[in-house]
């Protein structure tokens, strides 16, 4: 059995941000070790939940959500002035939320649990959890080696000797690969889902660490995995999604990892950024389609639209960038570790700055109004004036 320690994702990123996933994770390391299982205790609603740890935050029309520790998930009616906590089966850290409409919503984190609600963040439903996952990639793993091994025992006995080493050695490689996925269906649910996209036609994307990729075109009611199919044979993290104005679905992650998909997810291209980091955040501007990346140290890089090659950005900066946002005017904003915030209104050719009086590290942003921005992460949220960058 094959025990993987390697471990980043959203709430890992946070790690990085200066200790937002330790509060997540003492707490829940401790839990475990007393055989407690998150996913069958139902979330308590807490006073304290606007002051825990939060790793994001989504503007959905007139209302705002945001998901963290303890399975909280958080709706204001009032542009953040109050919240309300959902009712949600599980306890488990939850890492990121999105909205199809305005009723109709999903949740994902830790331990690859996927939620949804149908009446506006009221009540939520456990859809899935890592079970689920390992059990798709353990079936994916199987049809793969005995579909080799059998290509192997049918090989004619005068094949010519460069082709039945290759084909030997690719049976090896899926057999190492199934006795993985067989390690990780008998350890059970333990990787997280790290972000969520619902796109224009109502599918659902999941995205996590280990090049977990899966896709629902009915609304959470079945599940397709697609993470073989993205050409990931290290199985990179997949930190971040995003979805373009029309409609391509773009995935970001460990070693600077870029896929995009134009066909619901069926295949996917390749965008690679020369750069040996972690992507934890995308964004496109809303006229000139510029992608921007972001991520580890001050890392960012932009590509043009209709471009093929990334160029990086001097930030001048060494903190981490974990979260983003487009604002109502087209500017972008990133947050990060040891309270960095950036702005660019020129799709990152040039960023003005700022940092949170308390130096605490967001998860997440999201605009307020037309003066205002609202941070989310270590010890909840935090209202920020749009003139405090310079």
């Amino acid at each position: 059995m094959f025990l993987r320690n390697r471990f980043s994702n959203r709430a890992a990123s946070t790690l990085a941000l200066g200790g937002i996933l330790c509060a997540g994770l003492m707490t829940y390391g401790s839990l475990s070790t007393a055989k407690i299982d998150l996913l069958q205790i139902p979330a308590i609603p807490s006073v304290n939940a606007t002051r825990a740890l939060l790793l994001d935050v989504e503007r959905v029309g007139n209302n705002l959500f945001s998901a963290g520790e303890f399975g909280q998930i958080l709706k204001s009616e009032d542009n953040g002035q109050t919240w309300s906590a959902g009712k949600v089966p599980v306890s488990i850290t939850l890492t990121s939320v999105a909205f199809d409409n305005e009723a109709v919503g999903y949740a994902v984190g830790h331990d690859g649990v996927v939620l949804k609600t149908e009446d506006g963040g009221a009540n939520w439903k456990k859809l899935i959890d890592g079970s689920t996952i390992n059990q798709f990639v353990l079936d994916i793993a199987q049809e793969k080696a005995d579909r080799l091994q059998e290509q192997l025992d049918n090989l004619p006995e005068n094949a010519a000797p460069e082709d039945r080493e290759r084909l030997e050695i690719a049976a090896e490689e899926a057999m190492f690969t199934l006795d993985l996925a067989q390690g990780d269906y008998e350890v059970g649910p333990s990787k997280p889902l790290l972000d969520v996209i619902v796109n224009g036609n109502g599918n659902v994307f999941v995205a996590g660490a280990y090049g977990q990729l899966l896709r629902s075109t009915d609304q959470g009611a079945s599940w397709t995995y697609l993470g073989d199919r993205t050409n990931n044979p290290t199985n990179y993290h997949f930190n971040t999604m995003m979805l373009s104005k029309t409609g391509e679905i773009w995935v970001a992650g460990e070693q600077g990892t870029v896929l995009v998909s134009s066909d619901e997810g069926e295949s996917w291209a390749a965008r690679k950024i020369d750069y040996d980091g972690s992507v934890f955040a995308l964004l496109e501007a809303p006229d000139t389609r510029t992608v921007v990346a972001v991520g580890l140290r001050g890392n960012a890089f932009r590509l043009p639209f209709g471009g093929e090659q990334w160029e990086e950005i001097n930030t001048g900066l060494r903190e981490t960038f974990s979260g983003a946002t487009v604002l109502s005017d087209g500017s972008m904003v990133v947050v990060g570790s040891r309270g960095i915030l950036a702005r660019s209104t020129d799709d990152f050719r040039t960023i003005q700055v700022a940092r949170r009086a308390d130096k605490l590290p967001s998860a997440s942003v999201v605009q307020l109004n037309d003066q205002e921005i609202l941070l989310a992460g270590m010890r909840g949220f935090k209202t920020l004036p749009l003139s405090e960058f310079k």
